[in-house]
Formats: structure tokens, C-alpha cells, sequence
């Protein structure tokens, strides 16, 4: 053997960025093999025209292509070939909506813990413009302020998480009418703000998208204590308005998700005046 014609590890390792270690483990699992091994010394020794093998494992690599499709690309040529690079394409094409879906998805839930921090006043009423929105909404029956919520949330919660996002906040939509205590308020629907734009599948019959539509809101928001002082504070909204052309939106809002402390809520109610 010649040694000047090969190139040592060390040396290919320099030339093509790839750790010395990542070669030995490359010829290790028989994806990029040394052109000869020296019997004696066992040192490995490379051509140059194998850089070019070894930046298609690279590119492959860098796009997150597994070991094992790169070790097939390895055996293809021509036509075969261009047809894997179309399916990577495509594959990346994926990663990237979903990559632009969990961006969209930490926009929104940051702009709702900015909404919530920015409310200028507690138990009082007061006006906001709000962009429209989608909400993923379970149709109800017979469920009022006290009534446990959770077999609700649970179909939500199941449908959200199968479509790749998640379960940011709750809320209720209910009748705007001149109550006379909490306990004759039933909602009509549940819901949770639906954070990305894609289309969603529904698991029950019962279950529909909903929209927020954009427009002036009037409301309210308070620390929920109990049931009396969440019907002060819509009595309060209710007074404050006067011609009435939407539902009551209610979100739950957690002041708090320390693990070692106790979750206390915050309520706003929404009722769109234009």
C-alpha cells in the first residue's frame, strides 16, 4: 500500500468536520467503512474520493434522516435516488409545518398570559378589543356553575393532545340574561382555545368549532372565590350593559402553576357590545 494516496482518519477528520469518533462508530455499524485497514497497526485509511460518500451521510444526517434510510440511500443511484431526496423533501416539508405549528402555539400562549397580565382592573368593568379566535367547544346539558365539569374536559382534553397541541385554558359559554343567583346560570358549551389554525377532527358528536368573533368587549375579571362572588361580578357586567349582542364567554385563567402552591383562578367574562 501507498500510504500518500489514502488519507488517515485524523486527517479526513480535519478535512470533512467530522469527529474522529464519529468515523470509528460510522465503521462500526457498516455505514462508512475505511478504503483499507492496515493489518499491523489496525490504523484506518481513507480514500478521497470517499469525502463525497461521506457528505451524503452528512446531509442526510443534518436533516434528521435515520441511520438506517441513509444506509439504503447508500445502495441507490440514479432515478432511485432523485425519488428518496423527493420523499426527504417531503418528510422536511412536514417537520417544518410542524415546527411553524409549535411556534404558533408558543405565540399564542404567550399572548394569552400577556392578556392576562395586562388586565388594568379586578372587579370592575371594563372595555377591550379582542381578535377572533377559534375554540374547540363541547355542547352541554344541565350543567351549572357547581356542577362538575371534568367528563367535558376529558373528551377536549383527548381531542386536542390527538391533534398535536395542547390544553392551554377553559371556559364556558352561557346565556346573558338577568339571573337571579348562580344557581340558575347552565352553560350551554365548554370549551378551550384552539392554538393552531389546522383543521381538527372530532371524537364526539357533541363536540364543534367555535368562533370568537372580533369586535369591543366589555368585562369583568376577578379572583374566583366562590359562586356568590362570581354572580357579584356578573351582576356588575350585566348592569354595565346595555344592548346585549353576544353570549357570555367565561375563561379560567391560573394565577399560579407553582408546583407547591395551591392554583388560585382568575375569571374573566366577555360579553361582545360591537
Amino acid at each position: 500500500m501507498v500510504k500518500n494516496q489514502y488519507l488517515t482518519i485524523s486527517e479526513l477528520s480535519k478535512l470533512s468536520n467530522v469527529p474522529i469518533r464519529t468515523l470509528h462508530y460510522y465503521d462500526e455499524i457498516n455505514l462508512f467503512k475505511p478504503a483499507y485497514i492496515d493489518p499491523k497497526t489496525n490504523y484506518r485509511y481513507y480514500l478521497e474520493d470517499q469525502i463525497y460518500q461521506l457528505d451524503l451521510i452528512k446531509s442526510l444526517k443534518y436533516i434528521g434522516t435515520p441511520l438506517k434510510d441513509i444506509k439504503y440511500a447508500q445502495s441507490l443511484k440514479g432515478d432511485e435516488l432523485l425519488e428518496f431526496f423527493c420523499k426527504q423533501e417531503k418528510i422536511v416539508e412536514q417537520k417544518v409545518k410542524q415546527i411553524l405549528e409549535i411556534q404558533q402555539t408558543l405565540l399564542k400562549t404567550k399572548m394569552q398570559l400577556v392578556e392576562q397580565l395586562n388586565i388594568p382592573k379586578y372587579n370592575e368593568v371594563y372595555e377591550t378589543t379582542i381578535n377572533s379566535h377559534r375554540l374547540l367547544a363541547i355542547k352541554t346539558e344541565n350543567l351549572s356553575l357547581l356542577s362538575s365539569p371534568n367528563k367535558y374536559f376529558s373528551t377536549l382534553i383527548k381531542t386536542v393532545e390527538r391533534e398535536g397541541t395542547i390544553m392551554s385554558r377553559y371556559g364556558g359559554i352561557y346565556p346573558l340574561k338577568n339571573y337571579d343567583s348562580f344557581e340558575e346560570i347552565y352553560y350551554d358549551y365548554l370549551f378551550t382555545p384552539l392554538l393552531t389554525e389546522r383543521y381538527v377532527e372530532l371524537i364526539q358528536e357533541d363536540e364543534e368549532v367555535l368562533i370568537i368573533p372580533k369586535g369591543r368587549y366589555a368585562c369583568i375579571a376577578f379572583t374566583f372565590d366562590n359562586g356568590e362572588s362570581y354572580f357579584e361580578n356578573y351582576q356588575k357586567l350585566y348592569k354595565a350593559i346595555n344592548n346585549p349582542q353576544s353570549p357570555v364567554y367565561e375563561v379560567y385563567m391560573p394565577t399560579n402553576l407553582a408546583s407547591r402552591e395551591s392554583i388560585q383562578y382568575v375569571v374573566e367574562l366577555k360579553v361582545k357590545i360591537k
